[in-house]
């Protein structure tokens, strides 16, 4: 029976692994033969994910996101035990490299905005191993009081940073200031593609994210890739771009799983959001270009005629406030990403990308239930609950027509049990599309600063805290091709006059022109035949 490591026996694991290799005498061709050997070795190492957040909304995303983890490793494991059997937070938590066990988020945040004295910042929260299997928080480094921001209201976007909604504490190489445009004019705004890649350019920013990503790599023992959330209407997204290139040269064998997220829209002039398209059709070229599978998110109908997200059982949800959106988001990502926190498990982010992506279709749809019905047990229940998933993917009303998807439930009583029902399920309403489903007993966990009005009906409610049933689900669908070709047809009509803070700083109408020729290729690979 394997057992999640500590760090000494993982590094004697790894010297084990080193003395082995060193004692091979026959030819390499005969190496196959030991594959299942490597396997092992392979499985007894943490398997760990290194996650890049560069955009205010990405980072209120994550911020939720990172939130709701540290909630589920602090459950207590007498209360729920399921929890501490099945997640290993290793994936996406680092551990300290004194004796004394500390761990900090795996994550690198690019942000524009300058630092700001949070009480203990720099201060790594300690961890406590009660045993192999357990990353539990303690009780004294609870998470950072409110307190420190008495007037904030997070809910009309004017809170000053989003490390104010941030419960765990970041290691310095966590943080990344991009000052290439720190150093541009004082009344320059950072909302252009172009402006992005100018950045990185400019300045030693490039150089320095790369020396924050070999940091955190050298210190894993089975580094499997990136998880890479980033703004899309911005510079954000000629950040990336840049940041992909380099991720691609240096570490070409790694997955590369990218969401782009987008803001609500609604409410911004037309010149804005003639730029705000050119910078969406910009970013998932590069997307489709430079990473492995990109999973767009959003609660705003954007380029489309549709409502914004509703939530049958959210009643109170702002779509366009970034807190709202960002827990909602972050919500939905925590269940799809939980296969790859799986303790004792083959899954690798390998095999969670190629199950779902094929032929080029790299982008695959988000959706979710928050909170899903609770006891979910037969046809007629799975039925019930599959009425309350919500498509979180741009364009997308549904995701009837897939070809392939991943669906993950979690908060079931009855994993195994539950697992043949909902497979038997699954074949009967897709007759051919390739379904793999994930079952989980572990709850999602949230705590302040989550919005708590969202969980009235859901519960069990507990001091400061809540555990509640989700699904998330990710979909390749010929609907994708759909929203693609929406896109496309939207950026066609923006008139060129309307762009000119692009050549400004760069670009050429070729660039534009090329653009829309590559949307609608994408678009393309998702026709029937």
């Amino acid at each position: 029976m394997f057992y999640k490591q500590k760090p000494r026996e993982r590094r004697q694991t790894n010297e084990l692994f080193n003395w082995f290799n060193s004692q091979l005498t026959f030819p390499k061709s005969q190496w196959a033969l030991f594959e299942p050997i490597n396997n092992i070795f392979d499985f007894l190492m943490a398997k760990e994910i290194l996650t890049i957040q560069l955009g205010e909304l990405s980072n209120v995303i994550g911020a939720h996101w990172w939130n709701i983890q540290s909630a589920a490793a602090a459950v207590s494991s007498d209360k729920y035990e399921a929890v501490e059997n099945e997640i290993d937070h290793s994936v996406f938590f680092r551990e300290g490299v004194s004796d004394k066990a500390v761990g900090n988020p795996r994550l690198i945040a690019v942000t524009i905005k300058g630092e700001i004295d949070f009480p203990n910042r720099k201060v790594e929260f300690p961890l406590t191993h009660q045993n192999e299997h357990d990353w539990i928080l303690r009780e004294d480094t609870a998470p950072c009081d409110n307190e420190l921001y008495p007037n904030m209201d997070f809910e009309s976007n004017d809170f000053c940073d989003w490390r104010a909604l941030l419960n765990n504490k970041l290691h310095p190489k966590s943080i990344n200031n991009l000052n290439g445009f720190q150093h541009m004019k004082p009344t320059e705004t950072f909302n252009l593609f172009s402006q992005g890649i100018s950045c990185m350019k400019k300045e030693d920013d490039l150089e320095y994210i790369e020396n924050q990503i070999r940091f955190f790599i050298e210190e894993c023992d089975y580094f499997q890739g990136f998880n890479i959330l980033l703004d899309t209407d911005n510079g954000y997204g000629g950040v990336t771009s840049q940041l992909l290139q380099l991720i691609n040269q240096e570490y070409s064998n790694k997955v590369i799983y990218t969401i782009p997220s987008f803001p609500a829209h609604s409410e911004y002039n037309f010149a804005r959001r003639a730029e705000c398209l050119a910078n969406i059709g910009l970013v998932l070229d590069s997307l489709f270009e430079g990473s492995s599978m990109l999973s767009p998110v959003s609660l705003d109908p954007l380029w489309c005629s549709t409502n914004s997200r509703k939530f049958r059982r959210l009643e109170d949800l702002k779509p366009y406030s970034m807190y709202h959106a960002g827990a909602i988001i972050a919500t939905a990502l925590d269940s799809i990403l939980l296969p790859l926190q799986t303790k004792n498990s083959f899954f690798h982010m390998t095999d969670f990308v190629k199950k779902i992506t094929m032929e080029g279709r790299k982008a695959v749809g988000v959706s979710c239930a928050i909170p899903l019905l609770d006891k979910v047990s037969n046809f007629d229940s799975i039925n019930s609950a599959f009425l309350e998933v919500v498509p979180l993917t741009p364009g997308v009303e549904n995701f009837r027509n897939c070809w392939r998807q991943h669906l993950v439930w979690r908060g079931l009583s009855n994993p195994c049990e539950f697992q043949s029902v909902v497979d038997c399920w699954s074949r009967r309403q897709w007759d051919h599309t390739m379904t793999v489903n994930s079952v989980f007993s572990t709850f999602c966990s949230a705590v302040k600063p989550y919005p708590e009005k969202f969980l009235g009906s859901s519960g069990p409610y507990e001091t400061g805290n809540s555990h509640f049933r989700t699904f998330g689900g990710l979909h390749s669908s010929e609907t994708l091709g759909h929203s693609l070709r929406e896109l496309h047809s939207a950026i066609s009509k923006i008139e060129i006059k309307s762009l000119q803070r692009f050549f400004s700083t760069g670009m050429e109408e070729d660039d534009f022109l090329e653009n829309r020729d590559h949307i609608f290729s994408y678009a393309e690979l998702y026709d029937e035949n």
